[in-house]
């Protein structure tokens, strides 16, 4: 059973690689195969543990009914065996299955239960991104206040527990509260705050979302050129991380910001084929206001 142990741990350390390095076929072998064994050494915590990233595959492939049961199975094992900290988890997870859904009063309740759980277990850093993710809830939510008061939680949080990632992405957030407000001169700190802690951690998507919104920020001022050069950085960034869905986001802000850089002439020769795109954008813009 040792041996067993021994080898679905090294699979599940294998899937959690592939996982990293966005190979979700052979990471979602891998988790399959130490769930398999895990099973095979009556191991309820490595079972359960294997389920829930398995999870994170499904959820990371917009397979969320199959992210959802795994999760809720994950949490069934982990209670079984009384295991908190892997309850949080999981139950963490559910919520932000529930966030993909716009299920906001169920994602909400399970940020919530998996905050005291994390207390209980004494997991600063899983209370800290626990707080981060009921921030977003409330940024959702619109309720700026309740925003803001979570997410300068998380970033004390973080800090504690010296995960940079985690406070760059506060204060990523923080900065979108301060834009949604147009607390345009806050908004810009933020973002740049975030984008140097970013760079410091090595997150290219964060540091390629720090651009975009910094663009964001540039094009509220009127400061087009700005602007320009940070929707430029952005979809770099994005394309080195193959985000093509954010990519494709920005391309369409950037062309928007050309059309008002360039003379009326040339505007109207481009106007045309991409009125469409333009439109298409426009909620999502306003949405930042």
């Amino acid at each position: 059973a040792h041996n067993v142990l021994g080898e679905a741990n090294t699979i599940q350390s294998l899937g959690n690689v592939y996982l990293r390095q966005h190979r979700l076929d052979d990471a979602e072998a891998s988790f399959g195969r130490a769930v398999q064994l895990h099973r095979q050494a009556h191991s309820v915590i490595g079972e359960a543990n294997a389920i829930e990233r398995l999870g994170v595959v499904y959820l990371r492939r917009d397979r969320l009914e199959d992210a959802e049961a795994s999760f809720e199975f994950a949490v069934q094992l982990h209670r079984q065996a009384h295991h908190v900290l892997g309850e949080a988890n999981a139950i963490s997870s559910l919520g932000d299955v529930s966030l993909h859904r716009d299920r906001l009063d169920d994602a909400e309740a399970s940020f919530e239960r998996a905050i005291q759980l994390y207390r209980q277990a004494q997991d600063v850093l899983g209370e800290a991104n626990a707080i981060q993710s009921l921030g977003d809830v409330s940024l959702r939510r619109n309720r700026l206040d309740d925003a803001e008061a979570s997410f300068e939680c998380a970033i004390r949080l973080h800090r504690q527990a010296q995960d940079g990632l985690g406070e760059a992405n506060d204060i990523q957030l923080l900065g979108k509260v301060y834009l949604q407000r147009g607390e345009l001169d806050q908004a810009q700190q933020m973002f740049d705050h975030a984008l140097g802690l970013h760079r410091q951690a090595q997150s290219v998507y964060g540091e390629a979302t720090d651009a975009h919104f910094l663009g964001e920020v540039y094009v509220h001022r009127g400061k087009l050129k700005e602007a320009h050069a940070s929707f430029e950085r952005a979809v770099e960034l994005f394309r080195h991380v193959h985000s093509v869905h954010n990519e494709a986001i920005v391309i369409e802000k950037l062309r928007e910001v050309s059309l008002l850089l360039r003379d009326s002439q040339k505007s109207e020769a481009l106007l045309l084929p991409d009125t469409k795109l333009c439109e298409r954008d426009e909620p999502s813009a306003s949405g930042l206001t």
